[in-house]
C-alpha cells in the first residue's frame, strides 16, 4: 500500500508538468462539393474544415493550404532547387495558399489565390501566355503548426477537389479592404479601398465616411466582414457584429489603418484630415509644410488648387506634416484602374513648370492619381 500510494504521488506530481507530444489525429474533412464541377470566379471562396491535431495538451495551432496539381504532391519526382531571389526557376510541385482565418478549424480560402496558385504551378505569368483548361482535379492538403515550431507541424490527410477549373486571375494584384457604409450606399465597388502595404496585414489607405461602415476583404459580403467588436480599436470578424461608427470629429476624410496580422484582435485606427496641402520649391512655402497652399474638395475626394508656380518641384502633404504624404510612383500597383499618373506614399517629388496651374488630387480611387493642367 505504501509502494501504490508512492506512485500515486509521483503520478500526481508528473500531472503538474504536463508533455508536448508530437501532434496526431490530424484530419481533413472531404467537403460536400469535392466531386462537383468547382468554376472558380472572382469574389468567391471555398469553405474546408479539418480536426484539431492532438498535442497531448490544449493548443491553438495556426492552419495554411497547400495545393498540388499532382497527387503526391510531387513526392516521386526530384526534389526541386531553391530558388534565388530575383531568379526564376522551374514551376513549383505545390503551393501554399493564403487563407483569411489561419487560426480557426474552419478554413476560407478565395477562389482568385486558388486560380493563381494554378497559374503558378502551370508556369503562367501574364495573360497571353494562358490558356483555359477543360476541369481537372486539384489536391488539397492543411499543415498546423503552433507558433511555427516544428515539433507541432504536422501535415494532414490529401483530399481531391475533382473537377476544377481555373481562370486568369485579373485581380491578382496588390490585396485591398473594402469600406461599405452610409458615405457610398453600403458598395463595396463603390467604396474607398485600403491597400495591403509591403508589411503583410497592414492596409493603409484614405476613406470618406459619413456615418456607420464596416470593413470587408472581398467586394461582396461573402469573405470576412469586420464590424464592431464593443472595444476601442478593435475588430470583430463575427457576421453578426455592429457597425463601426462616425468618429466624434464627423464627416470628412481619414487616413485608415488597419493591422490584421493578429488574426485573434484585428485593430483599426482612423485619423481625421483636416488639410490637403501643396508643399515644395514651386510653390511659397519652399518646402515649409506649415505654409503650402491648401487645396479645397467638394467631396472630401477630389481637391484642387488654382495657384502661380515657380519652376520645381512639390508633393501632396496632409495634415501640415509629413507624416502622410504622396508622391510619384514610376510602377504603380495594378488594381484594375489605369492612372496616368500614380501615386504612392512618400513618393517622389512632382515636377511643374513656372506659371499659373491648376492641381487636382484625386484620392477616390487606387492607385491615386493627380493632374496638372
Amino acid at each position: 500500500m505504501m509502494a501504490l500510494a508512492a506512485f500515486g504521488l509521483a503520478s500526481c506530481e508528473a500531472d503538474k508538468d504536463p508533455v508536448l507530444n508530437e501532434p496526431t489525429e490530424f484530419v481533413l474533412n472531404v467537403p460536400p462539393f469535392a466531386s462537383q464541377c468547382i468554376e472558380l470566379a472572382e469574389g468567391h471562396s471555398i469553405e474546408l474544415t479539418c480536426s484539431q491535431p492532438n498535442y497531448g495538451l490544449t493548443l491553438a495551432p495556426s492552419y495554411s493550404v497547400e495545393v498540388s496539381m499532382m497527387q503526391d504532391f510531387g513526392a516521386s519526382l526530384p526534389e526541386q532547387a531553391p530558388v534565388e531571389e530575383g531568379e526564376e526557376g522551374e514551376p513549383p510541385y505545390y503551393v501554399v495558399v493564403p487563407v483569411e482565418n489561419p487560426n480557426s478549424a474552419v478554413i476560407t480560402v478565395s477562389d482568385v489565390d486558388l486560380s493563381n496558385a494554378i497559374l503558378t504551378m502551370r508556369g503562367i505569368k501574364e495573360e497571353e501566355q494562358y490558356t483555359p483548361l477543360a476541369p481537372h482535379p486539384l489536391y488539397v492538403r492543411v499543415v498546423a503548426a503552433v507558433n511555427e515550431q516544428a515539433i507541432t507541424r504536422i501535415t494532414s490527410n490529401v483530399i481531391t477537389l475533382q473537377q476544377v477549373k481555373g481562370y486568369f486571375s485579373l485581380s491578382s494584384g496588390p490585396k485591398v479592404l473594402y469600406t461599405p457604409g452610409n458615405s457610398n450606399g453600403w458598395n463595396q465597388e463603390n467604396s474607398q479601398w485600403i491597400p495591403e502595404t509591403e508589411e503583410k496585414g497592414i492596409y493603409k489607405g484614405f476613406v470618406y465616411l459619413n456615418g456607420e461602415f464596416k470593413f470587408t476583404n472581398q467586394p461582396n459580403w461573402d469573405g470576412t466582414n469586420f464590424g464592431n467588436s464593443g472595444e476601442d480599436g478593435v475588430l470583430s470578424t463575427d457576421g453578426g457584429a455592429g457597425n463601426l461608427t462616425l468618429p466624434e470629429t464627423g464627416e470628412g476624410l481619414y487616413f485608415a489603418t488597419v493591422d490584421l496580422t493578429d488574426e485573434s484582435k484585428p485593430t483599426y485606427k482612423l485619423e481625421y484630415i483636416e488639410s490637403v496641402a501643396l508643399c515644395g520649391s514651386a510653390t511659397p512655402d519652399n518646402w515649409t509644410p506649415a505654409d503650402g497652399p491648401a487645396m479645397k474638395s467638394d467631396d472630401f475626394l477630389i481637391w484642387t488648387y488654382t495657384g502661380s508656380f515657380a519652376d520645381g518641384e512639390f508633393k501632396f502633404i496632409f495634415n501640415r506634416g509629413w507624416g502622410i504624404n504622396l508622391g510619384t510612383d514610376d510602377d504603380p500597383a495594378d488594381f484594375g484602374t489605369e492612372v496616368e499618373n500614380a501615386l504612392k506614399w512618400d513618393g517622389g517629388n512632382l515636377s511643374v513648370s513656372a506659371g499659373e496651374h491648376t492641381v487636382t488630387l484625386d484620392l477616390s480611387k487606387l492607385p491615386y492619381g493627380y493632374t496638372i493642367e
